[in-house]
């Protein structure tokens, strides 16, 4: 009886044992993969912050050439490459009468 009692303490203590083991060996495996996203992550991250500065430099650039383009000196270049001159004498021309109320455009039957 004494024997047996041995033997089934021994029995549990090599189940813990092995219990213990497997506990141990899933929690390695889930730290190790935890480690693996963790850095996966970070990696993302940085890809993703160096096309935020990208984007950045790039918005500016455009930036500058939309201020660029929009500048008076710029519009009156364009201007001159197109063939408008400046007018030399400007022309008023106002209308003291209302022409279309007094004289019909045209006959109708």
């Amino acid at each position: 009886m004494k024997n047996n009692l041995t033997t089934n303490k021994t029995s549990l203590k090599n189940v813990k044992n092995y219990v213990l083991t497997i506990v141990c060996g899933i929690l390695v495996v889930l730290s190790v993969l935890m480690t693996v996203d963790t850095a996966s992550s970070g990696a993302e991250i940085a890809s993703l912050q160096k096309k935020e500065t990208q984007l950045s430099d790039q918005k500016r650039v455009l930036e500058e050439s939309l201020v660029k383009g929009i500048s008076m000196s710029e519009l009156q270049q364009k201007s001159v490459e197109l063939g408008f001159v400046k007018p030399q004498n400007l022309v008023y021309v106002s209308n003291t009468e209302n022409i279309s109320a007094s004289k019909p455009v045209a006959n109708l039957p």
